[in-house]
C-alpha cells in the first residue's frame, strides 16, 4: 500500500454532487455578490455630486475609474499571495478592507479628492474577492459540473449591479447616495463570517504537505472514501512548496500564448463591463429619461449576464468550442450595442441593453472559467489575478474614456456606445488567439514540469 497515493484533483473531478459544493458555491456567490455591489455603486454616485463637485464628465468617469486601479493592485498582488499563504486568509483580508473602507466612503468622502482616495483602497480589497473566488470554486467543483455552478457562483457579480440599482432607486434620494457604502460595508460582516465557514483549497493543501486538513476536507467531499483519505499518502507534485518561479508559470510554454491572449480579451470585457455600468445610468437620463429610469437601465444591463454565460458555456460544451463561442457573444453584443445608437425609444433600449449584458458580460464568465483551468494549481491563483488584473486596465479607461468621448462630442450620448462596440468587435479578435496547447490541457495539475501521478489502479 506504500507505494500507492491518492490524486486530489481526480477525486474531485470525480466526486458526486454534495451539500459541501452547495455551501461553498453559496459563500463564493456570497463574496462576489458584495464585490460587484460595491464596485458598481460609484455609478450611481455620478447623478448626485456632479454639479455640485463641479466635475467634468472625465472626472466623473475618474469616481468610478479610481476604485477599479486599486481593484488592479488587488487583482496583480493577491494571486501571488493567495498562492503562498493561501486562498481562505487571502479572501478573508479582501474582503475586511472593502467592508471598511465602503464605511469610510459613507461617513468620511466629502469630496472629490477623498471619495478617489478611499475609493483607490477599496478597490485593494474589491480585487481579491472575484479572481480569487472564480480559482477556489473551480477547484473544489466536479468537471462535469464545473462550469455550470462556477457561473452560478460568480453570477453574484451581476446581481451585486442589479441590487446597487434596487438601492439606488429606493434610498438614495431619501437618505442621499451615502446610503450605497452604508450597505456595501457589509461585505465586512461577510469577512467575519468566513473566518467560522470558510475552507481552505484541498489542492493548495496537498501542494503545501498539509494532508490532515486537506483529508478532512475531502471527508467532506466524498464520506465514502473518508477511510482512504487518511491511510494513503497524497500524491504531490514534483515542485511543492514555495517555488521561487511560481509566479512566471503563466509566462512561460506552452501557457504565455494562451496568457497574452486572456490579457487582451480581459482588456476589452472589462473596458466594455465598466463603460457601459458606469454611463449607462446618466446617459439614459441625459436623452430624458428620469431617475428611475437611468437607474433602471443600469438594473437591466446587470439582470441577465449569468445566463449569458451558461448559455455561452452551453453552446460551448455542445457545438462551438471556448475561442468561437466567445466570438459568436462579442459579435452578437457589438450588434445590440449599436442598436442603441439607431435607435432612442426607451424600450428598444432597454431591451438592447439588457442583451448587451447577456452577451458581453455573460462573456466574461467564459472567459473567468478557462483562465481558471488553464494553470496549475501552484499558478492557478497568480495566473486568474494577472489576467484580471490586467484586465481591470479596461475597467480603469472605460468609465474614463466614456467621459472623455462623451465631453469631446459634446454630450453625443450615442458615443460611447460605439466606443463599446468597437471594442466587442476588438475582443473577437482577441479571443481567436485564447489556444491552450495540449500539454497545457494535460498539465492542468502541473506544477512546474512534474504531472501529480494518478492512482495506481487497487490490486485484487
Amino acid at each position: 500500500m506504500a507505494d500507492r497515493s491518492i490524486d486530489v484533483r481526480a477525486e474531485l473531478d470525480e466526486a458526486p454532487l454534495r451539500p459541501f459544493h452547495w455551501k461553498l458555491v453559496a459563500l463564493v456567490f456570497l463574496a462576489i455578490l458584495f464585490d460587484g455591489y460595491d464596485i458598481l455603486a460609484p455609478s450611481y454616485v455620478i447623478h448626485f455630486v456632479a454639479k455640485p463637485w463641479g466635475l467634468s464628465p472625465a472626472q466623473s468617469g475618474l469616481l468610478v475609474s479610481a476604485g477599479l486601479v486599486g481593484v488592479m493592485i488587488g487583482s496583480l498582488a493577491h494571486g501571488v499571495v493567495a498562492d503562498r499563504v493561501g486562498r481562505r486568509p487571502t479572501m478573508i483580508g479582501g474582503l475586511l478592507i472593502s467592508g471598511v473602507f465602503s464605511l469610510l466612503t459613507a461617513t468620511s468622502a466629502n469630496s472629490y479628492e477623498s471619495f478617489v482616495i478611499i475609493r483607490l483602497i477599496t478597490g485593494i480589497g474589491l480585487g481579491v474577492v472575484m479572481p480569487l473566488g472564480t480559482a477556489y470554486i473551480n477547484e473544489y467543483l466536479p468537471n462535469r459540473s464545473r462550469f455550470r455552478l462556477a457561473t452560478l457562483a460568480a453570477a453574484g457579480f451581476s446581481l451585486g449591479g442589479v441590487l446597487a440599482s434596487i438601492m439606488g432607486i429606493l434610498f438614495t434620494e431619501q437618505y442621499g447616495w451615502q446610503f450605497l457604502f452604508y450597505f456595501g460595508s457589509a461585505a465586512g460582516l461577510i469577512g467575519l463570517l468566513f473566518i467560522a465557514v470558510f475552507p481552505e483549497s484541498t489542492e493548495y493543501l496537498v501542494s503545501r504537505g498539509k494532508t490532515e486538513q486537506a483529508a478532512r476536507l475531502m471527508a467532506k467531499v466524498r464520506p465514502d472514501r473518508a477511510e482512504l483519505y487518511h491511510e494513503l499518502p497524497f500524491a504531490r507534485a514534483g515542485k511543492t512548496g514555495r517555488a521561487r518561479g511560481d509566479w512566471m508559470i503563466p509566462l512561460r510554454k506552452p501557457y504565455v500564448v494562451a496568457t497574452i491572449a486572456l490579457w487582451c480579451s480581459a482588456f476589452f470585457l472589462l473596458f466594455i463591463n465598466y463603460g457601459l455600468s458606469s454611463w449607462t445610468p446618466t446617459l439614459m437620463i441625459e436623452r430624458g429619461g428620469n431617475f428611475a429610469l437611468g437607474f433602471g437601465f443600469g438594473a437591466a444591463l446587470h439582470s441577465v449576464p449569468f445566463l449569458g454565460g451558461i448559455v455561452c458555456g452551453y453552446v460551448a460544451d455542445r457545438w462551438l468550442g471556448r475561442r468561437l463561442s466567445l466570438g459568436v457573444w462579442c459579435g452578437l453584443g457589438a450588434l445590440v450595442t449599436l442598436s442603441v445608437v439607431i435607435t432612442h425609444d426607451p424600450i428598444l433600449n432597454i431591451i438592447a441593453i439588457a442583451l448587451a449584458g447577456f452577451f458581453l458580460i455573460g462573456g466574461q464568465f467564459m472567459l473567468n472559467n478557462t483562465c481558471a483551468m488553464t494553470y496549475p494549481v501552484n499558478a492557478r491563483g497568480t495566473g486568474t489575478g494577472y489576467m484580471l488584473g490586467m484586465g481591470r486596465l479596461g475597467g480603469i479607461l472605460g468609465p474614463y474614456i466614456g467621459g472623455l468621448v462623451l465631453g469631446a462630442s459634446n454630450n453625443n450620448t450615442n458615443v460611447p456606445f460605439i466606443v463599446v462596440a468597437i471594442a466587442a468587435v476588438l475582443t473577437m479578435v482577441a479571443a481567436a488567439f485564447i489556444i491552450v496547447s495540449r500539454k497545457a490541457d494535460q498539465d492542468a495539475d502541473v506544477s512546474g514540469d512534474a504531472a501529480l501521478a494518478p492512482p495506481e489502479p487497487s490490486k485484487p
